[in-house]
């Protein structure tokens, strides 16, 4: 009787690991400070509006910082959110009107080792 090697299991992937969330209420003086260096310091890349509280937003449904700055102040959308390039990462932020105030969701993104549709590449 012949008897074949077991054959080896495949290599462990790296887990994923999830951006750090950052988050905090800002007032709306914040809010512009934030307009002024995101602005000034970051290349931005896209600002998309966020008007309904479930849906998705359309894929061509980028605006400009003045549009953006005029939606908040009519509270013609529920958020913004901001994305743009800052010492060579990838951040997103996301600003939602709560009340008075504005909650911002901050997210460095590393999308090394990923594909264009978001698969992983091994070893990546």
């Amino acid at each position: 009787m012949t008897s074949e090697p077991p054959i080896p299991p495949p290599p462990e992937e790296e887990p994923v690991k999830l951006p750090d969330l950052n988050m905090t209420l800002l007032g709306a003086d914040q809010v512009e400070q934030l307009f002024r260096d995101i602005e000034a310091c970051t290349q931005i890349t896209e600002i998309i509006p966020k008007f309904a509280a479930r849906g998705h937003v359309s894929d061509t449904a980028s605006i400009t910082m003045v549009q953006a700055r005029e939606l908040l102040a009519s509270r013609a959308v529920r958020g913004i959110q901001f994305r743009y390039r800052y010492e060579d990462a990838d951040w997103w932020d996301t600003l939602m009107l709560l009340g008075d105030q504005f909650r911002l969701v901050r997210i460095r993104h590393d999308f090394t080792g990923f594909t264009r549709d978001g698969l992983r590449v091994p070893g990546g």
